[in-house]
């Protein structure tokens, strides 16, 4: 499908979006930085969190996707490395 040159994507942010899964999103426009944008709409409790007093940025949403990106990986490293030592107990098992 082609798009008009102008054209403008509605990217959504959730709750725990990281950056993977934003860019993931953004990506799809294909001439995106060449005439096609994106907009940001996010739920009223993500909202809350990112708005203070100033409007936000590209580059807040940004980081803010990192920082979750960050904190889903402190949370699931636990688990990964108990999936990594059973996963080698049951390879030295063979």
């Amino acid at each position: 499908i082609k798009l008009p040159i102008d054209s403008r994507a509605a990217v959504t942010l959730g709750p725990k979006v990281t950056k993977d899964a934003l860019l993931q999103g953004c990506i799809r426009k294909r001439k995106l930085g060449h005439g096609h944008s994106v907009m940001f709409f996010a739920a009223p409790d993500v909202d809350g969190q990112k708005r203070s007093e100033y409007r936000v940025t590209t580059v807040d949403i940004l980081c803010w996707t990192i920082h979750e990106a960050w904190t889903d990986i402190q949370q699931r490293a636990p688990y990964w490395a108990q999936q990594g030592m059973s996963h080698k107990s049951r390879y030295n098992a063979w």
